[in-house]
């Protein structure tokens, strides 16, 4: 019995990174068969959270004050805290919804624990 020679795939092969691509350069010097592949990084789209606005949520999230926050987002506890008139900062409304895609604002500094 042979080997098969097929190679196999690897994760990486599946799931290629998007914030790279390919291009094939020739300098004029070298045939076109004798192309460079170079590979250029494009930068990320994706908006950089500041640290004190982390923060905010972080100190959020610590105050019991606003109720508990595990098991539910950030958007409901602060409505839920809105509700009894605890008087959340506006400051964490203001980043859910600027950023309602990001978990890391979405979510409590909880949200990887178990209840």
């Amino acid at each position: 019995m042979s080997k098969s020679t097929k190679r196999q795939r690897k994760l990486e092969d599946m799931f290629a990174d998007s914030s790279t691509k390919r291009i094939k350069e020739n300098d004029g010097n070298t045939p076109n068969s004798d192309k460079h592949t170079v590979v250029h990084t494009t930068t990320s789209t994706v908006k950089k959270i500041p640290e004190d606005d982390l923060e905010i949520l972080r100190q959020f999230d610590l105050d019991m004050s606003f109720g508990p926050c595990t098991g539910i987002s950030r958007l409901d506890r602060y409505e839920r805290a809105v509700r009894h008139e605890l008087d959340p900062p506006v400051r964490v409304l203001e980043l859910i919804n600027l950023y309602p895609n990001d978990r890391q604002i979405t979510h409590s500094i909880w949200r990887d624990y178990t209840l």
